[in-house]
C-alpha cells in the first residue's frame, strides 16, 4: 500500500456557540471547535481589546491574502443568534479596515464555505495602553496539494460486506463517478469551472493558470454505493509547473466530526 501523505480537513464556517473538540481520524489528531450549526476554528477564546478603528490582516504562509470577504458578527447572548453586521473585502496587502465601531463584543470572522475562522474581540472606545491595533489570521492554515495540473482521478473510501469495524481499519477506495467538481477562485471562491468524474473518476481541467484554487467536490448519494465520506467538501490546490506531481490522485476519507479528508498519492 502506499504511504498516507498530507491528509487534511475541511471546516466550513459555522455559528457562534463554540467549544473546542479533538479526536483522532486517519491515524492525524484533528482539532475543530463545535458550534450549533457546524464547525468552525476560532483562533481566540479570550476576547482581544481593541479599540473602535482596527484593521483585519490575512495572510497565507507569509503573503497578503485578497479579496477574503471578513464580516464583523454581534456576539450573541443565551439562545441568540450572531448577526453579521458588515463585510469587507481584503484589498491588496490582505487587510480590511472597520471603522467607528460601536463599543461591545463581536466576533470577527472570515466569510468562506470551505475554511471559515473567527476571533472575539472586545471593541472599546478607551482601550488599555498597548491593546492591539489588528486582528491577524493565517489562512487558511493547510498546505495545498500541489500538482502541475487540474487533472486527475478521484477515489474514494467505500464500504463493503465486510463491516464496519474493518472497513475503517483496513479502508477500500473504489473510483468516484458522476461527482460533481467546481474549480474556484482561492479567496473569492469564484467558480471558474464545473466538471463530473467519469466511470473510473477522472476529471481534468484545461489550461489553467499557475496558483492557487479549491476543488468543490460533491458526489452523488447512490443506494448502490455506500461511501464512507462526506458528500460534499473542498480540497485547496496549488498548480505549479515544477511540482512533483503531474496531476491529481485524490483519496477522500471522514475526518472528525463528518468532514471531508483528503489526500494524494502518487500513481501506482
Amino acid at each position: 500500500m502506499p504511504k498516507r501523505t498530507d491528509i487534511k480537513t475541511t471546516l466550513p464556517i459555522a455559528g457562534p456557540r463554540r467549544s473546542v473538540v479533538a479526536a483522532w481520524c486517519c491515524r492525524v489528531l484533528l482539532f475543530a471547535v463545535a458550534t450549533s450549526s457546524g464547525f468552525a476554528c476560532s483562533t481566540s477564546a479570550t476576547p482581544t481589546e481593541i479599540g473602535r478603528h482596527f484593521r483585519v490582516e490575512v495572510t497565507n504562509q507569509g503573503k497578503a491574502v485578497e479579496g477574503l470577504q471578513i464580516g464583523l458578527d454581534t456576539y450573541p447572548r443565551g439562545i441568540e443568534k450572531s448577526q453579521t453586521l458588515s463585510i469587507l473585502r481584503t484589498n491588496a496587502n490582505g487587510v480590511a479596515e472597520f471603522q467607528k465601531v460601536h463599543p461591545g463584543l463581536y466576533f470577527i470572522a472570515i466569510k468562506h464555505p470551505a475554511y471559515g475562522y473567527s476571533s472575539v474581540i472586545r471593541v472599546m472606545r478607551h482601550p488599555p495602553k498597548g491593546s492591539a491595533e489588528s486582528v491577524s489570521f493565517d489562512w487558511p492554515g493547510w498546505k495545498p496539494l500541489t500538482a502541475q495540473s487540474v487533472s486527475g482521478l478521484l477515489n474514494g473510501h467505500v464500504g463493503t460486506d465486510r463491516g464496519l469495524a474493518k472497513d475503517l481499519a483496513q479502508p477500500a477506495y473504489s473510483p468516484v463517478q458522476g461527482a460533481k467538481i467546481t474549480l474556484s477562485k482561492f479567496a473569492t471562491n469564484e467558480a471558474l469551472e464545473s466538471q463530473t468524474t467519469s466511470v473510473s473518476g477522472m476529471f481534468t481541467f484545461s489550461a489553467v493558470p499557475a496558483g492557487e484554487y479549491f476543488l468543490r467536490i460533491e458526489t452523488p448519494v447512490s443506494d448502490s454505493v455506500r461511501w464512507l465520506y462526506p458528500h460534499d467538501g473542498y480540497v485547496p490546490i496549488m498548480v505549479d509547473p515544477s511540482a512533483t506531481f503531474a496531476s491529481l490522485s485524490l483519496f477522500l476519507d471522514d475526518a472528525i466530526c463528518g468532514e471531508l479528508a483528503y489526500e494524494q498519492r502518487p500513481k501506482e
